[in-house]
C-alpha cells in the first residue's frame, strides 16, 4: 500500500542533483578533448609553416583530416580531397603539398617555367633559323652593311617631304604608300579646279565669264591664239560649240584656226569662213573630229584662192571621212608653196594618189619653179598599202629636208618601207620619229634609223607596242659601233608596252648613256658596258647637263638598278617618267 504513494519531496531532490552532477562530468570531459585538439592543430600547424616542403607525421588525431580540420591557415577555406590548389590535378605518385600561399606561388613558377621550355622547344623544331645563336655585334654589322648600300645607291638617301613630316610627328607605323600616292593625286586634282577649296585664276575666271555669256559676243578682237583654244575647249566641255560660237572664233584676221571639235560645223559654213580668212592671211588649220564639214567642198574653196595668195603652212586633220584621195592631192597641189607640215589622222579614204602627189610637189627646185619644202609628216590610222609607201621613199626626193616623220597604226609598214623612207631623208636632219603600234617591224629598223642619224640630231624617238623588238638589237643601237654613226642623244624615249623581258635594265642604262653625252667608239674601252656604274657617271654627265627628259617604259622588265641610272645621269633633266606596271621596281 505504502508502494503506491507517491515520490516524497526528499526523494525528487536526490534524483535532480544525481542528475546535475552527470551533466558536469560530461562538458568537463567536452571541453578536455577539444582543448587536445586544438594543441594538436597548432603543433601541426607549426611544424608545416616551419617546414613547408616535409608534411607532419606525427601527433595526428584519428578523426582529424585536410578536409575537416577545425582551424586553417590558407584563405581558401577547406581543401579538396585528391585536387591541388585552383582546380589543378597533381600527377600520381606525387606528394601533394599543403595549399598555402608560399606553395601555390611555387606550383605556379614552375608551371610557367615548363609550358615556355615547351614552347621553346616546339618553336625549334617547327623554324631552326630562329634558335640560331645571337653575336652582340650583330647589329653593329647590319647598320655597317646598310651605310654601304647607301653609298652605293644614292637614291637610298631620299625622303619625301611627307615621310618627312610623319616622321617628324612620331609616326613610325607601316603605311601604304599606294593609298597615300592617291590621296596625293586628289589632293592635286582637288587643286586643279574639282575641289572645294580650289581658288581659279584671273584667267580661267575670264574664260568661264566669256563661256558663260558666249551668246552675247559679237568678236573677239585681236587675242591671242592661246585665248582662242581655251575658249574652244571650254565651249565643247559645255555643249555650246555650235555655228555662232564658230563664226566668233574664225572671225577675220586670224592666223591659225584650231577646233578641238568640228562636230556641230557645216561643210557651208565652213567654206564661207574660208573664203574670208585664207586671203586674209589664215597659215594654220588644225582640225578634229571634221568629218561633217571638211570635205571636196571645203578642198574646192582652198584651190580657188590664187596661189601666191595662200600662205597655208600647217595642215591637221582629224577624222574627215569625207575627205577623198583626189581632194587631199588636189589640196596639196594648191598649197605646195608654203606647206611644210602634214597630219593627217583616220581618214579612211586616202589613198595612192596621197603618195604621188607629196612625190610631185615636194620635189627640189626645178628651173625657176621653187616647190614646197616638206618637214614635218604625220600618218596615223591611215589605210596606205605597202607600194604607195615605197614610192613615197624610192620616186623622189620629196623627204629631203624631213625633221620629223610619224607613221603610226599602218598595217603596211615594216622594216622595208622604214628604210626606203629613212634613207631618201639627207644630211641626218630627222629629229623625230614615232613608229609606234607596227607590229611588224624588227630590228633592222633599228639599224635603219641609226644609219639615218649621221649627223646626231635625233631627239625623239617612240617605239610603243613594238613586240618583235628585241634586247640585243636594242642594246646594239645604245653602243658605239664601227662604221655606224653615234648612239642617238635622245630627250624623249618611248619604248611602252613592248617585249615585258626585252626592255631590261641593260637597254635603259645604255639609253640613259647615251643621252646624257657624246661617246667615241672607245668609250667603253676600260668600262664595262653590260654592267654600267652608275657612280662613273656622274662626274662626267654634271658639266653637260643633258639627259633623257620624257621616258615611257611602261610594262618593262626594269629594276631598282634603272633607277639609279636614271638619277645618276639624268637628275638635271628628267622632267617625265612612267614606269606603270613595271614590277620590279
Amino acid at each position: 500500500k505504502s508502494k503506491d504513494f507517491p515520490p516524497t519531496m526528499s526523494n525528487r531532490r536526490r534524483t535532480r542533483n544525481s542528475g546535475n552532477d552527470d551533466l558536469e562530468a560530461g562538458a568537463e570531459g567536452d571541453l578536455q578533448g577539444m582543448r587536445e585538439r586544438n594543441r594538436v592543430v597548432a603543433e601541426r600547424e607549426a611544424s608545416r609553416l616551419a617546414r613547408p616542403d616535409q608534411p607532419v607525421s606525427s601527433n595526428t588525431l584519428g578523426h582529424a583530416s585536410k578536409g575537416k580540420s577545425a582551424v586553417m591557415s590558407t584563405p581558401f577555406g577547406q581543401m579538396f580531397g585528391g585536387r591541388s590548389p585552383q582546380g589543378i590535378k597533381t600527377e600520381p605518385g606525387v606528394q601533394e603539398e599543403w595549399c598555402g600561399p608560399f606553395s601555390v606561388a611555387r606550383q605556379m613558377i614552375a608551371a610557367r617555367e615548363e609550358a615556355r621550355r615547351l614552347r621553346e622547344e616546339q618553336q625549334a623544331e617547327a623554324d631552326p633559323e630562329n634558335g640560331k645563336e645571337i653575336h652582340p655585334l650583330d647589329e653593329a654589322t647590319e647598320l655597317a652593311l646598310e651605310r654601304k648600300r647607301r653609298l652605293e645607291n644614292p637614291s637610298m638617301n631620299w625622303v619625301s617631304r611627307q615621310q618627312r613630316t610623319s616622321h617628324g610627328a612620331g609616326d613610325t607605323n607601316n603605311v601604304n604608300y599606294y593609298a597615300k600616292r592617291r590621296r596625293r593625286f586628289n589632293q592635286q586634282k582637288n587643286l586643279m579646279g574639282n575641289g572645294v577649296n580650289y581658288v581659279p585664276s584671273l584667267f580661267q575666271l575670264c574664260v568661264k565669264y566669256l563661256v558663260d555669256n558666249f551668246e552675247h559676243v559679237d568678236t573677239l578682237g585681236l587675242v591671242d591664239h592661246s585665248i582662242r583654244r581655251a575658249l574652244c575647249e571650254r565651249l565643247v566641255a559645255q555643249g555650246k560649240m555650235n555655228g555662232a560660237a564658230f563664226d566668233v572664233l574664225a572671225e577675220m584676221g586670224v592666223e591659225t584656226l584650231e577646233l578641238v571639235d568640228c562636230a556641230q560645223v557645216t561643210q557651208d559654213q565652213f567654206c564661207d569662213a574660208m573664203r574670208v580668212l585664207l586671203p586674209s592671211g589664215l597659215r594654220a588649220i588644225l582640225l578634229k573630229h571634221c568629218g561633217r564639214c571638211f570635205g571636196s567642198k571645203a578642198v574646192q574653196v582652198v584651190s580657188e584662192i590664187k596661189r601666191d595668195k595662200l600662205e597655208l603652212f600647217a595642215i591637221s586633220l582629224a577624222g574627215a571621212y569625207l575627205l577623198k584621195d583626189e581632194d587631199i592631192a588636189k589640196l596639196i597641189g594648191a598649197a605646195s608653196r608654203t606647206l611644210s607640215s602634214i597630219d593627217l589622222t583616220a581618214c579612211p579614204l586616202i589613198g595612192t594618189q596621197f603618195c604621188q602627189a607629196l612625190g610631185e610637189h615636194f620635189l627640189s627646185s626645178v628651173g625657176d619653179e621653187i616647190n614646197g619644202c616638206l618637214l614635218e609628216l604625220s600618218l596615223q590610222n591611215i589605210t596606205l598599202t605597202k607600194e604607195a609607201l615605197l614610192s613615197l621613199g624610192a620616186s623622189s626626193d620629196a623627204l629631203r629636208n624631213l625633221k620629223s616623220l610619224k607613221l603610226k597604226e599602218i598595217e603596211a609598214v615594216d622594216d622595208e618601207v622604214v628604210s626606203v623612207i629613212l634613207n631618201s631623208i639627207e644630211g641626218g636632219s630627222m629629229e623625230g620619229i614615232d613608229l609606234s603600234d607596227n607590229p611588224q617591224l624588227t630590228d633592222e629598223s633599228l639599224l635603219s634609223i641609226r644609219r639615218c642619224n649621221v649627223n646626231g640630231n635625233l631627239r625623239a624617238l617612240q617605239l610603243s607596242g613594238l613586240k618583235n623588238l628585241t634586247a640585243i638589237g636594242l642594246e646594239a643601237f645604245f653602243t658605239s659601233i664601227d662604221d655606224l654613226p653615234s648612239p642617238p642623244m635622245l630627250r624623249k624615249l618611248d619604248l611602252s608596252q613592248c617585249s615585258y623581258y626585252e626592255i631590261n635594265d641593260t637597254v635603259l642604262c645604255l639609253a640613259a648613256k647615251a643621252a646624257s653625252f657624246k661617246r667615241s667608239s672607245s668609250y667603253y674601252a676600260d668600262g664595262d658596258e653590260d654592267n654600267p656604274n652608275p657612280e662613273n657617271l656622274v662626274s662626267e654627265v654634271s658639266s653637260a647637263r643633258k639627259g633623257l627628259v620624257h621616258v615611257n617604259i611602261i610594262g618593262s622588265s626594269v629594276s631598282d638598278k634603272s633607277m639609279e641610272t636614271l638619277a645618276a645621269t639624268c637628275s638635271s633633266s628628267l622632267e617625265e617618267l612612267d614606269i606603270s606596271f613595271c614590277v620590279n621596281v
